[in-house]
């Protein structure tokens, strides 16, 4: 999240969400009565003398007192819908029923004159927030090579090939190390000419990744400097950064990049499962029940399972729980391996402080 503006004379804040966890706090944070102003577009229609209709569409920003809320999982977007009070051209919309809807990347406005400080709470506990970093990995064996962003808001993939697998002697020659070496070292100057502060990490068995390293030292030693880490793994290409997240060799990477944060939190809470199955809530009942009974010590939620339910009264209370600091609440990000396991085991789990016999108390 982007905390823009704290205006207190207009009792306003002004945000730009940059994922979908935060457009689910947004949607928690304004209520009915609110005011949302943001940019969009209107289709206006105009009457000639001839009696021919003409329509242009033309951006203005609109603002409407909240009136109701939606949310769209499949679209991963929510609405705000009400009466339009404000139009920065004049379009003659006042009074009409208008929604906005927004989307990551969409800025806007919420303003309340009643519960400003309530505004202000929120984008601080924002703005104190140090911004996730941006990592580069480049994972690469003698049949496959990925390259892949970690973000804040997850793992984004940039270039991945897979070689011949037939007749290593002529695919895997020095002249065709050359060009795909090449090609990966396009795809990162293209990238760090954009990102100029981001590193990278080399992931891969070692025999190949001292090649992609001999080969940096002899040609790209521009590259070779943004190179902080070296991990070993038993295979490269998107295979091997899954291995390496899930394995926990970029653990010390966690404070830095939520995804492997993620990932980290959900390989230990499997262990613990397997150990001790009655120290573990799995679902969203479960969790519930250990929670009123003082027994849960972290929760890892997906963030696909909030999606789903964030109207829900009782997961409301939960989040509340975690806002105020009485909760510890971890959101999964959606699209990565660690965040399907947990959706598998109900989208919601928890690590318990002592063992329950919850399969029994909730039926």
């Amino acid at each position: 999240m982007i905390v823009k503006d704290v205006n207190p004379l207009k009792r306003s804040i002004k945000l730009m969400p940059e994922s979908g966890l935060d457009l689910l706090n947004i949607f928690r944070l304004v209520k009915i009565g609110y005011e949302i102003y943001s940019e969009t577009s209107r289709e206006i229609k105009k009457e000639r003398i001839s009696g021919k209709v003409d329509s242009e569409r033309v951006r203005v920003t609109l603002g409407i007192e909240v009136e109701g809320k939606t949310v769209d999982p499949l679209m991963k977007r929510i609405s705000f819908a009400g009466r339009i009070i404000y139009e920065s051209k004049p379009l003659d919309l006042l009074g009409k029923h208008h929604t906005i809807h927004l989307y990551p990347g969409i800025e806007l406005v919420i303003r309340s004159q009643k519960e400003f400080e309530r505004l202000k709470a929120f984008a601080s506990s924002y703005a104190g927030r140090r911004r996730g970093q941006r990592m580069l990995c480049i994972s690469i064996d003698d049949e496959r090579v990925a390259v892949a962003e970690f973000t804040g808001t997850g793992l984004n993939k940039l270039y991945s090939k897979t070689f011949p697998s037939t007749d290593k002697s002529i695919s895997w020659g020095e002249r065709e190390i050359k060009r795909i070496f090449e090609d990966v070292v396009s795809t990162l100057k293209d990238y760090f000419s954009r990102n100029k502060e981001s590193n990278a990490v080399i992931i891969g068995p070692k025999i190949f990744v001292d090649d992609f390293m001999n080969f940096l030292k002899n040609s790209e030693k521009s590259i070779l400097k943004r190179v902080k880490r070296i991990y070993h793994s038993s295979v490269g290409g998107e295979d091997g950064i899954r291995e390496a997240m899930r394995s926990g060799i970029l653990k010390d990477l966690a404070d830095l990049l939520k995804p492997i944060r993620d990932s980290v939190e959900v390989e230990r809470f499997i262990k613990q499962m397997s150990r001790n199955p009655e120290k573990v809530a799995l679902g969203f009942r479960e969790v519930l029940e250990a929670w009123k009974l003082g027994a849960v010590e972290k929760i890892l939620v997906s963030e696909g399972f909030l999606w789903d339910h964030i109207i829900d009264e009782d997961l409301d209370k939960l989040l509340g729980a975690a806002e105020r600091g009485k909760l510890d609440l971890q959101v999964l990000l959606d699209g990565l391996e660690a965040s399907e396991k947990i959706m598998g085991f109900g989208g919601v789990v928890a690590f318990l402080r002592y063992p329950l016999p919850l399969r029994d108390m909730v039926g």
